[in-house]
């Protein structure tokens, strides 16, 4: 089995962008809750700074968002014919007005074609989850929708919970993750989490995965506290007693793991990798 690097040192922390910290990958795919949206606006605006075209969608359904070009079509994704950034769903939802996102499949089919066409492809930035602005996921078993073309995947938490004692209505489909209700959100709690996420699920193996705590806070007296003190060093420790237990098959180990912390919105992150 792989093994943690904990070495918890300045040599091992890495800082920088959202674009970054997702390894620069081709397509991205952000699940959990806490700032998916979020970190879906700022890499689309840190990628097309820096001169690359970005085709943003989803395979769930997101409140309209502000995008310079928008594409409403449920079929084939229409390369010539748009301007980038650009931000693709099949349809609008009538009673909630949000846009319906497109079936993993169709993503997917144009992912590929878009890597056929004899022009440079663009980077895919997709939301695969919803979470009705609650600050934890749990996963029905059509959830999340992640495209199988997907290189680097995003589980998103509130950096805000450390220490809260979760209630119910945090948490966004709290009815199959009861153990959770009533409990202080902790590195043993964390990890336990984690380990039952789609981080870990075989199918999601061959992705990179960054789990990132967004929005971490700081101490009572509001100054700014080190993301990679305190609670991110414990969940490290935690982590790797946990990985060292369990005894993981290498069938249910993503390729790469990075744990990340910071604010998504200003684009300030610092990340660790277990491996």
């Amino acid at each position: 089995m792989k093994r943690t690097k904990l070495d918890c040192t300045n040599e091992a922390l890495t800082s920088g962008s959202l674009w970054k910290m997702v390894r620069r990958a081709q397509v991205v795919t952000f699940i959990g809750a806490g700032g998916k949206t979020t970190c879906l606006n700022r890499l689309t605006r840190e990628i097309t700074q820096a001169g690359e075209p970005v085709i943003a969608t989803t395979t769930t359904k997101v409140y309209p968002l502000t995008f310079p070009s928008l594409c409403k079509n449920a079929g084939e994704f229409p390369f010539l014919e748009i301007i980038t950034p650009c931000f693709w769903y099949a349809d609008s939802e009538k009673e909630s007005g949000k846009w319906l996102g497109l079936p993993t499949e169709i993503v997917d089919q144009a992912i590929h074609k878009d890597s056929k066409l004899k022009v440079k492809g663009h980077f895919w930035l997709i939301e695969g989850d919803g979470a009705r602005e609650c600050q934890l996921k749990c996963w029905a078993a059509h959830e999340p929708q992640i495209p199988r073309l997907t290189e680097s995947a995003v589980l998103v938490i509130d950096g805000r919970l450390w220490g809260k004692t979760l209630q119910e209505n945090e948490i966004y489909r709290s009815e199959l993750c009861p153990d959770l209700i009533g409990h202080i959100w902790s590195p043993k709690l964390a990890w336990e989490y984690i380990l039952r996420s789609p981080v870990f699920k075989p199918e999601y193996r061959e992705m990179s995965w960054v789990v990132l705590f967004n929005e971490w806070s700081g101490p009572k007296n509001g100054s700014r506290q080190d993301p990679f003190d305190g609670e991110v060093y414990a969940l490290l420790k935690v982590g790797e007693e946990y990985l060292r237990q369990e005894q993981l098959p290498e069938s249910l180990l993503a390729k790469h793991l990075r744990l990340a912390s910071g604010d998504a919105k200003e684009g300030s992150l610092q990340w660790f990798d277990l491996w």
